[in-house]
């Protein structure tokens, strides 16, 4: 093609380009999917207030209800002075719910049957008319007829409000159902961001680590956070590293013969030893030290891959010492790792007493166990065994009269502890 040809063609392009509107969507309109992350972040923000300003102007309503819901019962209470006045208002109440009723039907009514319906609400609201006049004739006292306007009052402002009110409900049912979905699409972005961040860091972590394995004369242990949140590994050397496991072996002693043990506890599973951080210089070896101190105090989990390979650990301490002549590129430390795994702690929920007096009674009459029995609140770290060594009783008698270890060994749950 010419190149002035081609010159040409492009201007005319451009220039239809930019006088052309293109048809935008009004964010309004836009599901959550298909707003950017700077949209969604902007309409959460304003979905989640308009839920609390709808929250303020149903308490607002409701406070307006009460207040002329007083009124009414205020102004009742006087007017039921007046003879008749009871009768004659019961009819007036009977037939304005049997109006509100035909109301609600009519909303919901087919085509064809609305006319029946209000046929029936104008003949309803004559009668509603009769009723009030009969009211205003019983009551023609100058004092009688300022309540009846009041509660007239009264019951017109309750009828606004308590429309206004449905219509606060909705709007806020709507609102808070649009919030919902805009959170549960920014939840699912930010879930997948992080899954995103989490593969890209677990590459460079393996790539770091595979790249490190070629230098033998440095630390070959590798640590880094668990959850992948950050690509960040720290290269250890390990000396004399010990890995330890504890368990908790519950025996009952036995007359004239050798103790029994039922199934032992795990209680702790280290891994200590001297580690040592290199880097171009002291200073930058103290800079990693202060910063695997950092993720301590902030109680993070690790991985941990050298003489013990981990993939949950916390560092339970951490110190740095100096056990030979300095050294200007490393750091020697003492490290304690402790394995764990995540997991949910559970407490146990206080029961309120419910006997009644004569259950009491009867209590005190047939005896209880106060006087035998003492309760003890379970604390972390708890055992059956260290109880019964602290109390001077047995695992059997503690399994005997509260259960099994397992479902009562969590904090706050109270045990039976003989005196």
């Amino acid at each position: 093609m010419d190149i002035t040809l081609k010159e040409n063609t492009a201007a005319l392009v451009k220039n239809y380009v930019s006088t052309k509107k293109v048809a935008t969507i009004p964010v309004s309109l836009m599901s959550p999917s298909q707003m950017s992350d700077k949209q969604l972040s902007t309409q959460a923000a304003k979905s989640k207030a308009k839920v609390k300003s709808d929250a303020a102007s149903i308490a607002a309503t409701q406070s307006t209800i009460t207040k002329q819901q007083k009124v009414i019962d205020k102004t009742d209470d006087y007017l039921k002075k007046q003879n008749g006045y009871d009768t004659k208002k019961a009819a007036y109440d009977a037939v304005s719910k049997q109006i509100d009723d035909l109301k609600k039907q009519l909303a919901k009514a087919k085509t064809s049957k609305k006319k029946a319906i209000q046929d029936q609400i104008k003949a309803k609201q004559k009668t509603q008319k009769a009723a009030y006049a009969d009211l205003k004739k019983l009551t023609n006292s100058a004092s009688y007829q300022e309540q009846l306007k009041k509660q007239s009052t009264a019951r017109s402002k309750l009828k606004s409000a308590k429309t206004k009110l449905a219509h606060e409900r909705s709007k806020k049912a709507k609102d808070k159902k649009k919030a919902a979905a805009l959170k549960k699409e920014a939840d699912k972005r930010k879930a997948a961001a992080k899954k995103k961040k989490q593969k890209a860091n677990l590459a460079k972590i393996t790539s770091a680590i595979a790249k490190h394995k070629k230098q033998p004369l440095v630390g070959q242990t590798a640590l880094y956070r668990a959850d992948l949140m950050s690509s960040v590994v720290y290269f250890l050397g390990e000396v004399q590293p010990t890995e330890t496991d504890a368990s908790d072996v519950v025996s009952i002693g036995v007359d004239n013969s050798d103790p029994r043990a039922g199934k032992s506890t795990r209680t702790s599973k280290e891994l200590s030893g001297t580690y040592y951080v290199f880097g171009n210089t002291y200073a930058d070896a103290c800079k990693q030290f202060n910063a695997i101190q950092k993720l301590q105090r902030l109680d993070t989990e690790f991985i941990i891959k050298g003489f013990s390979n981990w993939n949950h650990t916390k560092i339970s301490s951490i110190s740095k010492t100096v056990s030979g002549i300095p050294r200007e590129n490393a750091l020697e430390l003492s490290i304690t790792f402790t394995y764990v795994k995540p997991a949910k702690v559970l407490y146990g929920k206080s029961k309120k007493s419910t006997k009644s007096k004569g259950a009491t009674k009867g209590a005190k009459n047939r005896g209880t166990d106060k006087g035998k029995y003492s309760t003890y609140t379970v604390k972390s770290g708890d055992t059956y065994w260290a109880l019964a060594q602290k109390k001077g009783t047995t695992v059997a008698t503690l399994t005997k009269l509260n259960g099994d270890w397992h479902k009562t060994m969590f904090p706050g749950h109270k045990l039976k502890i003989p005196k």
